[in-house]
């Protein structure tokens, strides 16, 4: 199944969450993606991830941190 084509923004996101967790060896943490991403809300940031787990790019386990994962 073909992935759904990411925004600007979410590709921002996406691209910040593979680089950081290839050169740290885990997932970052909601507000590290918000900083490195330079999103002016935490709610927004959020709105991204759950954009990107709809799409099929990431997945996540809720309540749990650092639980992002590339697919």
């Amino acid at each position: 199944m073909a992935q759904v084509k990411l925004t600007e923004k979410q590709r921002v996101v996406y691209d910040f969450i593979k680089s950081y967790a290839q050169g740290n060896g885990n997932a970052p943490y909601i507000r590290e993606i918000q900083e490195g991403c330079g999103i002016v809300s935490y709610k927004s940031a959020v709105d991204k991830l759950l954009a990107l787990e709809k799409k099929g790019y990431i997945k996540r386990a809720l309540n749990k941190h650092r639980s992002i994962k590339v697919v």
